[in-house]
């Protein structure tokens, strides 16, 4: 058996596997290994993973075991069980359904509802300069406008148009592509970075503009149905998604053509921030960003 110890948002989990099961795991949550054996910070749960027949067995001390019948099962029940143990660990911070990436240190997070092709487009922009935070959790430190890296491997459900394509390397498992981070620009997944824009990603096809800028207000309700922990929060999570909506500049994005997608991201990432009235700067992090 060996024990990996993935940790994300300061946070570390500790999960026995056989062989088996490690080769399966570390693909796909290899970006969240610490590094070291030694555990820190809140140590949320514990896990123990053995391949049996043509599944796996999870044991878990805070839910008990559970038999998982194929690879895209246990990578699923894995995911779920890690972003809800770290939603208890840490209600501290504001966790989004939504893809983060960066460019020159400076975030654009990008909430949208499964489906709705985060992680294509996060995928395409990582060919355009950007680097990864993740592709789908978007822990939002909202008393300093950072947002924590959750490093597990890219997940599609289907593969990219052309001219984007997956990586070498890529893991098919199920009906989903898991692009490991050792084949991807990503960041330290232990470093937090500054909020510059949130984009709302919408699918349509037939806007008549790729991107188009949006109210505060109109952002804050976006942010309300993409919030997976609001009841954690003043306000049932109202007063958080105003404050995040009111300090930095909020957009609407059609990715039907991936290209101007990715062109309009990089323009909204490269625009240095107007001050809206009476909001702080999104730049003021160190100045107590978002309190209030």
């Amino acid at each position: 058996m060996r024990t990996l110890h993935l940790t994300a948002c300061g946070c570390t989990f500790l999960v026995e596997c056989d062989g088996e099961a490690a080769a399966l795991l570390l693909p796909v949550f290899g970006g969240l290994l610490s590094g070291s054996s030694r555990t820190s910070g809140l140590q949320p749960g514990r896990y123990r993973i053995e391949s049996c027949g043509s599944g796996f067995r999870v044991e878990c001390a805070a839910s008990g075991s559970a038999y998982l019948g194929d690879r895209c099962s246990l990578l699923a029940h894995l995911d779920t069980h890690l972003t809800l143990a770290l939603q208890r660990s840490r209600p501290d911070l504001y966790f989004l359904h939504a893809a983060a990436v960066a460019r020159n240190g400076r975030v654009a997070v990008i909430p949208g509802e499964s489906g709705s092709g985060k992680s294509t487009l996060t995928l395409a922009l990582l060919d355009h300069g950007f680097t990864l935070l993740s592709d789908e959790l978007s822990p939002v430190d909202l008393r300093s406008g950072t947002v924590h890296p959750y490093a597990r491997a890219l997940c599609l459900k289907s593969a990219p148009p052309p001219p984007y394509r997956l990586p070498y390397g890529t893991l098919q498992a199920g009906g989903h592509w898991y692009v490991p981070l050792d084949g991807v620009p990503a960041i330290d997944p232990q470093q937090a970075l500054p909020v510059a824009a949130l984009v709302f990603l919408r699918r349509s096809g037939s806007a008549p503009a790729t991107c188009w800028s949006i109210s505060p207000a109109r952002g804050a309700a976006q942010l309300l149905a993409n919030a997976l922990n609001p009841l954690a929060h003043e306000g049932h999570g109202l007063n958080a998604a105003a404050t995040l909506a009111g300090c930095v500049r909020c957009y609407e994005l059609d990715s039907a053509d991936l290209g101007a997608a990715c062109a309009a991201v990089e323009r909204i990432v490269q625009t240095p921030a107007a001050p809206r009235r009476g909001a702080a700067p999104a730049a003021a992090v160190s100045d107590g960003w978002g309190r209030g």
